[in-house]
């Protein structure tokens, strides 16, 4: 068995692409990966790398910053 793997900028094509590599003659399955969902610890861990982190001295500081 052969493999195509095919690789778009712009998710908005997919479903055509589907479409018409199905339409092939030959061709068996068409899948597409999905994207590994990360853990809550991950997703933690990528927000304190990218900055969307707060610190606060006490619960009044908190409620400051939240309320503005």
């Amino acid at each position: 068995m052969t493999q195509l793997v095919i690789t778009l900028k712009d998710q908005s094509y997919l479903p055509n692409i589907r479409r018409i590599v199905k339409s092939l003659q030959g061709v068996e399955k068409v899948s597409v990966p999905r994207k590994k969902r990360l853990s809550r610890y991950e997703q933690s861990l990528l927000d304190v790398k990218e900055g969307r982190v707060y610190e606060a001295k006490d619960v009044d500081d908190l409620f400051k910053q939240v309320l503005g």
